[in-house]
């Protein structure tokens, strides 16, 4: 029979990071992607088939016991990165299922500062979270240097694991590059007031989440026609001829929108809201003249799960 694996050495968690962050970080020691590690160590537990999905919403408990196992972590802490721990009472609708995660590079550069290795933190998976409130800037979910779609690699430089980006292998870093421009400052601050807004409502009433959810599904619902690829935000851009973009009409007619949105495309939505129903985010009881021009050439909504001949009423 052979004994369970222990591994010499694995980092500890930290109390903010991501499930798939610890394992890429503990894989990292061992010039390992995380995938590979996992196969490895399911590799000693006699041909677990199911263990390479390294899922942060819903990790599969024999995955979670075979890395505290090797690592000599207690399982329930390691279960807890899990992201239903830190926030029991979220809706799904608002933590991202998107694959990758949006990062901070002032966080990055902080973590070296500090001595200690970079991580993803778990609220940078928040459908609502697209600028880091601690350093004022907008999250990247595409690598500055190659503007690839961003997958963090973590390896070890100076003694401690720093973040590269998987594709071009550029170290993840706010200091070498451009310095942020005074515009991109004033954007990020306008949109962390509209992000804090948000929270809010998503931790508030379920009537106001709800309405606020019921807007955004308005403004990302298709224009004019049921398939088409404008959604009713095409509109508010004022501009003839403007075209979704295509990673963008992912999200036109989706029940949770801003789960397929890009950080800029989710952002924007956040302003959206905000120029058409003002602090609040929501209309109560009528529609403002703008918004309700808008959302009146919205196409009829169908959910995917029904047929047509049992759609409901549009929004």
């Amino acid at each position: 029979m052979t004994s369970p694996l222990r591994l010499p050495v694995a980092p500890r968690p930290f109390r903010n990071e991501l499930l798939s962050s610890w394992m890429a970080r503990v894989a990292a020691r061992y010039g390992l992607e995380a995938p590979a590690m996992a196969a490895w160590l399911a590799g000693q537990g006699r041909g677990i088939r199911s263990l390479l999905q390294l899922d942060d919403i819903a990790p599969d408990p024999d995955l979670v016991r075979l890395w505290a196992r090797a690592c000599r972590v207690d399982q329930e802490r390691l279960a807890r990165l899990s992201l239903p721990h830190p926030f029991p009472d979220r809706s799904p609708a608002w933590i991202l299922e998107r694959p990758g995660v949006p990062v901070c590079l002032g966080c990055f550069d902080s973590d070296a500062s500090a001595g200690r290795d970079s991580y993803l933190r778990s609220d940078w998976r928040l459908a609502e979270q697209v600028a880091c409130p601690a350093h004022g800037e907008m999250l990247h979910d595409r690598c500055p240097v190659c503007s690839g779609q961003l997958r963090v690699s973590f390896r070890m430089r100076g003694g401690l694991l720093r973040p590269f980006c998987r594709k071009c292998e550029a170290l993840l870093t706010g200091r070498e590059g451009e310095k942020l421009r005074p515009w991109d400052a004033g954007f990020a601050a306008g949109v962390l007031d509209l992000q804090h807004q948000v929270q809010g409502l998503v931790w508030g009433e379920p009537d106001q989440r709800a309405r606020l959810e019921k807007t955004i599904r308005a403004l990302w619902a298709p224009l004019d026609r049921v398939d088409a690829a404008r959604p009713v935000l095409a509109l508010w851009f004022d501009q003839p001829g403007w075209n979704c973009p295509f990673e963008a009409r992912g999200a036109v007619s989706r029940e949770a929108p801003l789960q397929h949105l890009s950080v800029r495309w989710r952002a924007l939505t956040l302003v959206a809201l905000g120029d058409l129903f003002g602090a609040e985010l929501v209309f109560d009881a009528e529609l403002p003249e703008v918004a309700h021009r808008l959302i009146s050439r919205a196409a009829p909504v169908f959910p995917r799960h029904q047929s047509r001949r049992q759609g409901k009423e549009p929004y």
